[in-house]
């Protein structure tokens, strides 16, 4: 895997885990005592080929389902919060499953590390490492890799490795996310890599002082038992093929599958022309009392075969909340990789060669030590994966008819679920991890709606608990889970998948506190070329209710609105709030960005969702203005009500037709257009390419929380710092694209491309 810093090269050392995050040399420095297994080229026949590439891939595969099979976490158990990768031995991917795609990164870079640091004597047949250390390769402390190397004739052949979330590492708070800490000191240890098995036997000294950590130790002893059964089991799987094959035929193998990703890569690469992207959202408060908020920025730059990545335009860090350079670059490749090559099924190592990153230490994405970084994990990592995953699609929109029909889009930057803990009725502690939030909703795209709580892009395996797990390992009863319907959040040309609401009755406790939950005052999930922003995260409490005067009458309530109880305000990033038995918490998983303007939505679409209940009459024709009789879509209201608010978007003058684009016309996104140098929208000329087409457009601003009655909030004064920022075509009024963006904030250059 090539990950660069290009522009500071000089200072390249600083870049070795230490203050700064750890970005490999290139060529990675290695001690001349390490012998690494080169092979020899041989020629393998085609079914040798398929039966060799196959193998590799179920193992990893069957090694990512003995974690989960093995594990006692919840997290991990049910939610399948992990990764398994096989890797060459210089560390180039060569296969990941289907959990957490930006921890195959993780891996690669403390594999590489590990080869950067320890000499013959410190790495043998039958050893395995434990790291845990966000500055070096983890996304953060709580996301621990267990690392195996596969030895030849004394040479490393490869590695194995896995990475899982661990539910209680240490910490100030119990499940480790500690988003009140100042510094790292306040957070769970961070751990370098450690031998945690020697020639095949375990030091149990290492996993006495790592367990040793836990508020949960016989939970956190058996998922470091799985990591190290997993990782076994797979290396032998591993060896016994390259007895049965030969080591020179499995590596040409393993380099064969690295090496056609990276020429698939290319291929896709040169369907877009040369230019830099862009994507901008925005996190309110960085840690509890913090009334600020924070700028979250990306950027793609193209030139040729290359990708180069860096964050300018973020916040400086700031409290506990930070994210690595091992955490940003992981999810920028997996946002690339997912949307540009998701046909190559995880074999993404040729991919990662041609993305260059060129950080800036400091800011939120790419901290330095000793920034707290633990709760990056509820916190900055979906927000960063969103933003990513926009940047990604913007680009791709710029591309030819196949690259415009590969984005995924930003996911809901709002990974939002509960973490608490307390005391049961004997008086024993209980963790409670509620990681729904998994569930997601896929954003809109260019050709199609998103999928309804269809998870995230980036864990494609993840999966909701059951009811009854959930139940089963946490003092609660869930009262009702009901997707949400399809109002402003998420609407567009094409809706992302609606989200959902859970509610729960605390039931069985002495008493405890949420740690972890969101509320925010504002949307954070910009949609893409006019597609509406996403919905919002929530969490509420009421105390003191009469849920159970109503379970006893068979009644149920589905939202917390149906019980009478004393209601406590929550804000964002707020303190933990206590609950007791008999509590009710409500929370929101919202819905990801649309795509379009919702005005060009097909009625009959719109149709679909009333029938599926996903959305009400007033709302389909607030937001997309169709207007139905008596359940059936009415033509000419329809068309009258669009031109009305079209009309309204150009402040009363009467709105054009669509324009067709010239055939010579190069498409960007869903409305815009470069035409002969310059932007082009329905006959509208918005400026040379060299600028910001924005700066052509008409521009309508709206207050977030006026967008919409569903985005409405108490905390004004923090909700009132984002604006709502539409760019219309100046001839039909229609959304050619929209940003929310501070008061203080320039509009976002977002779209460069060379001409």
């Amino acid at each position: 895997m090539t990950i660069t810093n290009v522009a500071a090269s000089d200072e390249a050392a600083l870049w070795d885990g230490t203050t700064q995050g750890y970005i490999p040399s290139e060529p990675l420095s290695i001690s001349p005592s390490l012998r690494l297994h080169q092979g020899v080229d041989v020629d393998v026949d085609p079914v040798s080929y398929e039966v060799v590439r196959s193998a590799l891939a179920n193992m990893n595969q069957e090694h990512a389902d003995m974690l989960q099979r093995l594990s006692l976490s919840p997290v991990v158990m049910l939610a399948r919060d992990f990764q398994a990768s096989l890797l060459t031995e210089n560390a180039d991917l060569v296969s990941i499953g289907a959990g957490v795609v930006y921890f195959s990164n993780q891996n690669a870079l403390t594999i590489k590390y590990i080869l950067e640091h320890f000499e013959e004597d410190e790495i043998g047949p039958g050893d395995m490492f434990l790291a845990s250390d966000p500055y070096i390769g983890s996304s953060h402390q709580s996301d621990v890799t267990v690392i195996a190397p596969i030895f030849v004739d004394g040479e490393i052949f490869g590695w194995v490795a896995n990475s899982m979330h661990f539910s209680d590492i240490g910490g100030s708070v119990p499940g480790s996310q500690c988003v009140s800490a100042t510094d790292v000191w306040q957070e769970p240890m961070l751990v370098p890599p450690v031998a945690l098995v020697r020639n095949g036997k375990l030091c149990r000294d290492v996993e006495g002082l790592f367990v040793r950590q836990s508020r949960y130790p016989v939970m956190t002893k058996m998922d470091l038992r799985a990591a190290v059964g997993g990782a076994t089991a797979t290396r032998e799987k591993v060896e016994r093929l390259i007895t049965k094959y030969g080591p020179d035929v499995v590596k040409n193998v393993m380099r064969r599958i690295v090496d056609s990703g990276e020429r698939l890569f290319v291929e896709r690469l040169r369907t877009i022309p040369d230019g830099r992207w862009s994507h901008r959202t925005y996190i309110e408060g960085a840690f509890p009392g913090d009334r600020e908020i924070h700028a979250q920025q990306i950027n793609i730059t193209k030139r040729g075969d290359w990708l180069m990545v860096d964050n300018e335009g973020t916040a400086r860090q700031l409290g506990g909340g930070n994210i690595t350079f091992a955490g940003l670059s992981g999810i920028v490749l997996a946002a690339i990789t997912q949307q540009m090559v998701p046909d190559l099924a995880g074999a993404y190592g040729g991919a990662y060669r041609r993305v260059a990153f060129n950080p800036t230490s400091g800011l939120m994405n790419c901290a330095e030590y000793p920034a707290g970084v633990s709760a990056s994990g509820i916190r900055l990592a979906a927000v960063q994966c969103s933003v990513a995953g926009a940047v990604v699609s913007k680009m791709l929109a710029c591309g030819d008819e196949i690259a415009r029909s590969l984005p995924l889009g930003p996911c809901a930057p709002n990974l939002n679920s509960l973490i608490g803990a307390g005391l049961d009725p004997s008086g024993s502690p209980f963790l409670l991890v509620d990681a729904n939030g998994l569930m997601g909703s896929l954003a809109g795209r260019p050709h199609r709606d998103g999928v309804d709580a269809g998870g995230q892009w980036w864990i494609p395996d993840a999966m909701a608990y059951n009811s009854e797990d959930l139940e089963a390992q946490s003092p609660v009863v869930v009262l009702a889970r009901k997707m949400i319907e399809s109002g402003f959040g998420g609407s567009g040309r094409y809706r992302a998948g609606v989200g959902y609401h859970e509610t729960l009755m605390v039931h069985g406790v002495l008493g405890g506190e949420i740690i972890n939950y969101q509320n925010e005052s504002f949307t954070t999930g910009e949609g893409l070329f006019g597609g509406n922003p996403g919905g919002m995260a929530k969490c509420r409490i009421k105390r003191s209710t009469n849920a159970r005067a109503q379970l006893a009458e068979s009644r149920v309530p589905v939202t917390i609105d149906e019980v009478v109880g004393e209601e406590e305000t929550l804000t964002h990033v707020g303190p933990p709030f206590a609950f007791g038995d008999g509590d009710i918490i409500h929370w929101i998983s919202p819905a990801a960005p649309g795509y379009g303007d919702p005005l060009l939505r097909e009625p009959t679409l719109v149709a679909n969702d009333l029938e599926n209940l996903l959305v009400d009459e007033p709302s389909a024709e607030r937001v997309y203005g169709v207007v139905f009789d008596a359940g059936v879509v009415d033509s000419a209201a329809t068309a009258t009500r669009r031109l009305e608010l079209r009309k309204e978007r150009l402040g009363g003058r009467e709105p054009g037709e669509p324009v067709t684009a010239p055939h010579s016309a190069e498409r960007v996104g869903d409305l815009l257009h470069l035409v002969d140098g310059r932007w082009w929208c329905n006959g509208a000329d918005l400026g040379p390419a060299t600028a910001n087409y924005k700066d052509g457009a008409i521009i309508r601003d709206t207050l977030v929380r006026h967008i919409a009655p569903e985005h409405e909030v108490s905390d004004t004064k923090m909700a009132d710092r984002i604006r709502f920022r539409e760019y219309l075509c100046p001839v039909t009024g229609l959304r050619i694209d929209a940003d929310l963006i501070a008061d203080d904030d320039a509009p976002l250059h977002d779209i460069m491309i060379d001409i």
